[in-house]
């Protein structure tokens, strides 16, 4: 079992991604509800990480994935309190045009935010739908083994009751040559007592 094969994985893709997007927002502009948005959804997101990890079942996997989990709460604190001390410095700018196009701005991060939150929820739901697809085909491997034990189980059968079909037909055989065989000498010492009857009446 690999990281690829769990939804660790897809959840360990999805952090890179909200990560490198709270980074981007911090460098080109103060602290706002977009920013403040990704870092909520980045929490929401270590905890179900988190959930993830302690679930599996492999201990080597299983304490791999928690440091995986601890040092990704670390890079998440830090670019919390990174945030939070820009959002002091900038609390100290104001006017109208800056909160018009901060705004504006807002809207769009909304905006995107919900399209991520919808592509997140299609893929867990892909996620279930491949599970249960999972599922049902061992059931029926399951279900066509069974089937298979029990031809096997009859063919064996079957093939006991033609050997016992040849070893009967081999000893019918054996005794039709064995009855062949006495007629013909029955026959034999009927013509040879024939022809001793006619040589002694014509002696």
């Amino acid at each position: 079992m690999s990281l690829g094969d769990t939804s660790f994985a897809r959840y360990d893709d999805e952090f890179q991604r909200l990560q490198a997007q709270i980074r981007r927002s911090l460098e080109e502009e103060p602290p706002n509800q977009y920013t403040r948005n990704l870092l909520q959804q980045c929490d929401d997101l270590l905890q179900q990480m988190g959930i993830e990890a302690r679930s599996v079942g492999d201990a080597t996997m299983k304490r791999d994935l928690l440091h995986k989990v601890r040092t990704y709460k670390s890079q998440y604190q830090s670019l919390q309190a990174q945030s939070e001390r820009q959002g002091l410095i900038g609390s100290t700018t104001t006017g109208s045009d800056r909160n018009q196009q901060e705004r504006m701005r807002l809207q769009q991060n909304e905006d995107a935010l919900h399209s991520q939150n919808e592509t997140l929820d299609r893929a867990r739901r892909t996620m279930r739908e491949t599970e249960s697809v999972a599922l049902e085909i061992t059931e029926e491997l399951g279900a066509n083994r069974e089937k298979l034990v029990g031809a096997h189980g009859r063919v064996r059968e079957m093939s006991g009751l033609t050997g016992r079909a040849t070893r009967i037909l081999q000893a019918m055989n054996q005794r039709a040559t064995q009855q062949k065989l006495i007629m013909y000498g029955v026959a034999v010492g009927l013509v040879l007592a024939f022809f001793v009857m006619l040589y002694r009446i014509w002696r």
